[in-house]
C-alpha cells in the first residue's frame, strides 16, 4: 500500500506538550484577571461553589464522552484529597489577595513556589539539593524582596497572601510527586473541582451563620445578585477552568515535567500583559527587576525535577 504524504508535518510531542502548558497558563492567567476585574461584583464563596461545580460537571461529562473511566479510587484517595485541601486554600489565598494588590506583583510572589519547593524537599523529604535549586531560592527571595521594597515601607499585609498560596501550592506538588503519581489527573481535577465548590458553600454557610457578611465585600459577600454578563463570566472562567485541567493533563503527557515547569512560569509573563491591558497597572523598575529575578529562580529550578508542576 502507497504511503500518504500529509501537507504538513506534525508537530512533535515534545512540541504538543510545550503549546499545551503555554495556552494553558495563558488561560490561567486571564481567568485570575476576570476574578479581580470582578471582584467588586462576585462574592468569593458564590465565585467557588459555582464556577467549581460548573468545571467538574464538564469534566465528568468530558470523561463519559471519551468513554474514560472514572476512577472512583480517586475522588476518595486520601492524599487526593490532602492534594485538593492544599489547592483549594492556595486559590482561596491568592483570590483574597487580587482585590488587595496590582496584579503582576501578585502572579510575582506566588511564583516564588519554587523556592518553597526546595525548601521543603531538603527539609521535609530530606533530599539532598543541588548548588542550583539553593541559587533559585536565593534569586526567589531577592526578587520578592525587590517587589515589596520593605524599605520603602511599600509592603502590606497583603502580600503575605499569595507568599502563602505559593507555599501550598508547593506542598500540594510534595504530595502529587509522592503520593499521587499512579492517579488519573482527570479523576484528580474533578476531585479537586468538588472540593472548591465545597470550599465556596461552606463559605457562604459561614458568613451567614455568624452574620458578618458585607454585601459590597468580595471576601464577605454571601450571594450577590448577578446580571446576565456576571453570570456569562462565571461559565466563561468554568470552560476555561476544565480546558486548562485538560491542557495540563495533556501537557505532562507529552513533555517531561521539568520541561512543562519552566514554561509554566510564562503565566508572568501573561500576568503583567493582562495587569498592563486590563487594570493600566504597568510594573514599575523594581517590580520589573523583581520579576525577573523570580522568572530566573523559577527556570533554575524548573530545571530539576523537584520544581515541576504536578
Amino acid at each position: 500500500m502507497a504511503s500518504i504524504s500529509l501537507p504538513f508535518k506534525p508537530v512533535p510531542i515534545l512540541s504538543q506538550g510545550i503549546l499545551a502548558i503555554t495556552a494553558a497558563v495563558f488561560l490561567l492567567s486571564l481567568s485570575d484577571a476576570l476574578v479581580k476585574s470582578f471582584s467588586t461584583t462576585f462574592g468569593l464563596g458564590q465565585m467557588l461553589a459555582v464556577r467549581s461545580a460548573l468545571a467538574a460537571g464538564l469534566l465528568v461529562l468530558f470523561m463519559t464522552a471519551v468513554r474514560k473511566t472514572l476512577f472512583a479510587h480517586a475522588l476518595t484517595n486520601r492524599w487526593v484529597l490532602a492534594r485538593s485541601l492544599c489547592l483549594t486554600l492556595m486559590w482561596v489565598c491568592y483570590y483574597a489577595a487580587l482585590p488587595a494588590m496590582s496584579f503582576p506583583v501578585a502572579a510575582a510572589c506566588f511564583y516564588t513556589s519554587p523556592m518553597w519547593m526546595t525548601l521543603l524537599s531538603a527539609g521535609v523529604m530530606r533530599r539532598r539539593m543541588p548548588a542550583r535549586n539553593w541559587a533559585a531560592s536565593g534569586l526567589g527571595l531577592a526578587g520578592v524582596l525587590a517587589m515589596v521594597r520593605p524599605d520603602a515601607g511599600a509592603a502590606t499585609p497583603a502580600m503575605i497572601l499569595p507568599l502563602l498560596a505559593a507555599f501550598l501550592y508547593a506542598v500540594s506538588a510534595m504530595i502529587t510527586g509522592a503520593k499521587c503519581r499512579a492517579q488519573a489527573p482527570l479523576a484528580m481535577a474533578v476531585n479537586l473541582n468538588l472540593v472548591l465548590s465545597g470550599a465556596g458553600l461552606c463559605l457562604i454557610v459561614l458568613l451567614a451563620v455568624t452574620g458578618t457578611d458585607r454585601e459590597d465585600g468580595f471576601l464577605r459577600a454571601i450571594w450577590p445578585v448577578l446580571g446576565p454578563g456576571d453570570w456569562g463570566v462565571l461559565i466563561a472562567t468554568a470552560l476555561m477552568a476544565a480546558v486548562i485541567t485538560a491542557l495540563v493533563a495533556f501537557a505532562y503527557q507529552r513533555a517531561p515535567a521539568p520541561t512543562v515547569g519552566l514554561f509554566d512560569n510564562g503565566y508572568l509573563v501573561f500576568a503583567a500583559f493582562w495587569g498592563m491591558l486590563l487594570f493600566a497597572e504597568p510594573p514599575g523598575v523594581s517590580e520589573t527587576i523583581g520579576m525577573l529575578l523570580i522568572g530566573a529562580g523559577a527556570i533554575l529550578s524548573a530545571m530539576s525535577p523537584t520544581a515541576s508542576r504536578q
